[in-house]
């Protein structure tokens, strides 16, 4: 584990943390990381079945219906707050599903007055770079309003808002590792230069903005936007995953117009059948638009370095996809 990571968790408080959504794939690295750092950890999640490491307390409490949040909080000075609302892979729209406003909202509105109650010291929440991307789903639309909760808390705690664009650094789960699949197996077609321009973060990059943001005053009341500071494209993307299998990118790519074509029948054919399809309207939108952004703003106020690019990471990545 990253040497850098331990040390800015054990430079935290010596007072207990809460990580709500400590089951998802960016809140276990983060619970991983505290715990090995020796920081006192509480992991909150919606079920009690969840193994987490050694000495990390697990709790189980409901965001929406505020069952055992209180307890959740109950001595806690700092929250790392990464809960949302996880659809189901059978979703045909999964950004739409009206399950993000009742979890992102409501229950981050739930669990800010409980904190304030039992006088937290400091909230970091987790959002998305899709607040600002011009997206006008439910799930970009529940991450602003839920923004909105956190900043407006700057009376009574210490309050940041980091945004994250796509995370990469697993090996099964996140877009670039279904990317990473798809291209194995010969599902995904040589793709052409779209000229697009996107923005990417690894898990630890995250864990790093999250431990920069409780510890550092200057991170009170700020939204920041974390990435790796570079610029990808999935033209790119693509290339880099194929040379990290061992293969060389194919040079003929298949032609934008075609790609439209199954995009659209792949429309079609997901209402008709109600089943996910591997290419729709939507996914083709997704992988041809840009989706790039500034991240000065962390390494400026914060002393934020990544640690990874994707190309850095890939052949780990592989090697744990492979295994």
């Amino acid at each position: 584990m990253n040497e850098r990571m331990l040390d800015l968790a054990r430079a935290l408080p010596p007072y207990p943390v809460l990580v709500t959504g400590a089951t998802g794939r960016i809140g276990w690295r983060l619970v991983e990381v505290l715990a090995e750092a020796g920081v006192t950890v509480r992991a909150m999640s919606r079920g009690g079945e969840a193994d987490v490491p050694a000495g990390v307390q697990l709790c189980v409490a409901d965001l929406v219906q505020a069952q055992g949040l209180e307890a959740a909080v109950d001595g806690i000075a700092t929250v790392f707050h990464l809960a949302s609302y996880a659809p189901q892979a059978t979703d045909l729209h999964p950004e739409n599903n009206s399950r993000h406003q009742a979890v992102t909202v409501v229950g981050t509105r739930n669990l800010l007055d409980l904190a304030a109650a039992a006088t937290v010291g400091s909230v970091v929440f987790v959002s998305s770079t899709r607040v600002v991307d011009g997206s006008n789903s439910l799930y970009a639309q529940s991450k602003a309003e839920a923004e909105q909760l956190v900043l407006a808390r700057e009376d009574s705690m210490k309050t940041t808002v980091l945004r994250l664009p796509p995370v990469y650094g697993f090996a099964r789960q996140g877009g670039i590792a279904q990317m990473l699949a798809a291209i194995d197996s010969g599902r995904l077609p040589p793709l052409p230069d779209f000229g697009d321009k996107r923005s990417l973060v690894h898990v630890d990059d995250v864990v790093q903005g999250l431990l920069l943001a409780a510890l550092s005053p200057a991170s009170a009341s700020k939204t920041f936007t974390v990435t790796d500071l570079q610029q990808y494209s999935t033209r790119q993307i693509y290339e880099l995953i194929c040379r990290a299998l061992g293969r060389e990118p194919a040079s003929r790519t298949v032609p934008q117009w075609l790609l439209g074509l199954g995009a659209g029948a792949g429309s079609v054919l997901e209402k008709i059948s109600g089943r996910k399809m591997p290419l729709n309207r939507e996914k083709l939108n997704s992988l041809r638009g840009s989706a790039y952004f500034d991240a000065q703003e962390i390494v400026r106020d914060l002393g934020f370095s990544p640690l990874h690019t994707l190309e850095d990471s890939l052949p780990d990545i592989v090697r744990r996809y492979r295994n």
